[in-house]
């Protein structure tokens, strides 16, 4: 693999994303132009054996993986890598609805401000979920003198309650990837969902203020972002990968690696566009037996049945139950599950909605290696912009650039993974002293 990029000198620190899937193990390194693009300067990209269905089971193996990629990055950049953006993702990952409502006794003389918005999102960061631990909070919409708006900035009120998806990861799990990070000699800098990472990447800011949802079919799940407005409104994760229809081709009987090349060269998502007549010729590994012929159709019916059932139907109800149902216009497939042949079709057929491919190239640099223009690095080249934007310099310089948009962009930015540290007292702890019981958990949702 040649991921030799020519290495520049960078105006800011150095970033590096690193996605560990169930598959690959994939990091990447850049830094932020003056005009808001991130340019990568390296990747480095391993076979990831310790993951299983998005959790990591072996974390000897996973550090070993995440080494073999730290290795190939090192050799193509010339700066040091002790800090990552790690991404998070798997079955693990639950959303809870909830509101914060802040109290204003002289707001109608004083417009909402940012710093209280903000300081409502930073309450619910804080808060204790058991066995659990936040890993972001998403805004769907505030409530002003009973208007619903994206943005109460600027408004006038007495009673301002916001309302949220809050996304968290399982205790054990997050301790497993930040021990797996740390034991291959690096420091988590920031854990990132995996789904909003790569939806900053694959979606126009067009697309997200009209309304879109974001599918990200990775190995062992497959991810939903909805966006409308501008900014991520509702997640959820279906358990259920493209690894799955390798599983169900392995079990003709076939050897998993043959079985993983039959999906990926001559897999369709749609039997009546395969050919009948067309037999696949699969050598005896072993030397000793006879080859195996597949039907094409026959193959696409495995596939199809998986696809369908399992990843697109559960992906539509989720939508349909989101409660932003009438806003997603269209549907983004992205991830390594999203190159299956006639998917988009076959999507378009089951969720009623225009579907496209998502390729990793807002937000970047055009002079980026072509092998990282994949849907399969969506999820690593988002951590990498959402890194960026979250240094300190970066922030500074996207808040200016802001100024020039439009207020759904500038709200949208505004709100993404901007989460302050950690510390202090426990929402859940203190509820009725910083509320007086005004915080509710209406709704609370497994995703699982």
């Amino acid at each position: 693999m040649d991921n030799n990029i020519q290495s520049q000198s960078s105006p800011l620190k150095m970033v590096v994303g690193l996605d560990i899937g169930t598959t690959k193990i994939l990091m990447v390194a850049g830094f932020m132009h003056s005009d808001g693009k991130i340019d990568v300067c390296g990747y480095g990209r391993s076979q990831s054996t310790g993951v299983e269905n998005g959790r990591v089971f072996r974390p000897g193996s996973t550090i070993q993986d995440i080494k073999v990629a730290l290795n190939q990055l090192a050799s193509s950049i010339e700066e040091p890598i002790s800090e990552v953006y790690v991404g998070v993702a798997g079955r693990h990952i639950k959303s809870m609805g909830c509101t914060n409502s802040c109290l204003r006794p002289d707001g109608l003389n004083n417009m909402v401000t940012e710093e209280e918005v903000e300081n409502m999102l930073s309450q619910l960061r804080l808060m204790n979920v058991k066995g659990a631990e936040v890993i972001t909070v998403i805004p769907q919409y505030y409530e002003v003198e009973g208007k619903h708006l994206p943005d109460p900035v600027g408004t006038l009120c007495q009673h301002l309650i916001g309302y949220y998806q809050v996304v968290t990861g399982d205790v054990e799990e997050v301790r497993r990837i930040t021990f797996s990070v740390n034991g291959a000699g690096l420091k988590t800098k920031r854990l990132m969902l995996e789904p909003i990472a790569s939806g900053d990447v694959c979606l126009t800011e067009q697309e997200k203020l009209n309304g879109v949802a974001l599918i990200d079919i990775g190995g062992g799940t497959s991810d939903l972002v909805i966006y409308h407005q501008g900014f991520p409104v509702c997640v959820k994760v279906v358990p259920v990968g493209s690894q799955a229809i390798t599983t169900d081709i392995e079990n003709i009987p076939i050897p998993i690696e043959q079985a993983e090349y039959l999906k990926v060269n001559h897999g369709n998502c749609l039997p009546e566009m395969a050919n009948p007549n067309n037999y696949i010729t699969i050598p005896d590994s072993s030397g000793f037996g006879q080859s195996l012929k597949i039907n094409e159709r026959d193959l696409a019916t495995v596939i199809n049945a998986r696809v369908a059932e399992d990843i697109l139907k559960p992906i539509k109800r989720a939508i349909d139950e989101s409660g932003y149902a009438n806003s997603v216009k269209t549907v983004v497939l992205t991830g390594g599950g999203s190159q299956l042949k006639n998917l988009t079709n076959l999507t378009e057929f089951i969720l009623q909605r225009r579907t496209r491919i998502g390729y990793p190239i807002y937000g970047l640099t055009s002079t980026i290696d072509n092998a990282l223009k994949s849907p399969t690095c969506s999820t690593a080249l988002g951590l990498l912009r959402l890194g960026c934007l979250s240094e300190p310099e970066a922030m500074q310089q996207e808040m200016e650039q802001e100024e020039m948009e439009t207020p759904s962009r500038k709200s949208s930015t505004k709100n993404k993974e901007k989460a302050p540290k950690k510390e202090g007292p426990s929402l859940i702890d203190k509820l009725t002293d910083w509320f007086g019981g005004i915080i509710s958990m209406p709704n609370k949702e497994g995703i699982n």
